[in-house]
């Protein structure tokens, strides 16, 4: 039998695994399933059609699957929550489901959401990704493996933010930033390549240095894209991440951010 504090209220037709931990004043609704080993620690919120993996933390104030902020979203339609495994959440998060019948709203495996950020309705978020305090996303907002969003960033709906990629803290995009990239300001400059995560992750000096190639041509060169993806390709060796770099920038709905200069704010 799970461990349930008597102030929580369970639904009886929720689906919780025998391991699961249920802190003072929970509430878990009908259509919800919770994984083997979660901890809700306490005063958590979960509903909607919510399924949660395994060996998930969630901390109080924690609201996951409550219907979208979208004032045409219709009660009596279906729509989902998918959480993975090993992700902490942390104080005051709130996911949102989908805004379309049957549409989902997705947290992959082992990411960290700290206090107080937001996923809206309809977002993507890979593998590994790390949302600081007070960050937002609007919704259909995709987030590749291992981003990082510092502190008061936001992201506008519809926007694509590539693998391992950061936005620096009080940012606000609504353009795609491509992978292996660091942006920093208002729709600003994309600063460097994210070095650091790419040798965490395992990623060969080889691709290393190649993104930085490819960084310099697309950021530093003044070429407009066309002509800057054209050079990428004659003179950058086409290892996967820089292929990976240019099917970013080529397939995106909304346009990169191109600036290698600062906008919207003083250095």
């Amino acid at each position: 039998m799970p461990n349930i504090h008597p102030t929580a209220v369970i639904d009886p037709k929720a689906k919780i695994d025998d391991s699961v931990t249920i802190g003072p004043h929970c509430v878990v609704g009908p259509n919800v399933t919770i994984g083997p080993e979660c901890n809700l620690i306490a005063l958590c919120y979960i509903d909607g059609y919510t399924t949660i993996g395994a060996r998930n933390m969630i901390y109080p104030g924690a609201s996951i699957g409550a219907p979208p902020q979208d004032i045409s979203f219709d009660l009596n339609k279906v729509s989902y929550v998918q959480i993975g495994d090993d992700n902490v959440l942390r104080e005051n998060i709130s996911i949102h489901r989908g805004s379309k019948e049957f549409s989902v709203t997705k947290v992959g495996n082992k990411c960290y959401i700290m206090a107080n950020t937001h996923i809206a309705h309809d977002c993507q978020l890979g593998n590994n990704v790390i949302m600081v305090n007070f960050a937002g996303l609007a919704g259909y907002v995709t987030l590749g493996d291992g981003c990082f969003l510092s502190g008061n960033a936001v992201i506008h709906q519809f926007c694509t933010v590539g693998r391992f990629s950061m936005l620096s803290g009080v940012s606000a995009i609504s353009k795609d930033l491509p992978p292996f990239m660091i942006a920093d300001g208002r729709n600003g400059a994309v600063r460097a390549v994210n070095i650091i995560a790419m040798r965490r992750n395992g990623f060969s000096n080889e691709a290393i240095r190649a993104i930085k190639d490819v960084y310099n041509i697309f950021y530093r060169s003044e070429l407009n894209v066309k002509n800057a993806i054209e050079k990428i390709k004659k003179e950058v060796k086409q290892l996967p991440e820089v292929i990976e770099f240019i099917d970013f920038v080529e397939n995106s709905k909304r346009g990169v951010l191109t600036s290698g200069v600062a906008k919207g704010r003083r250095d």
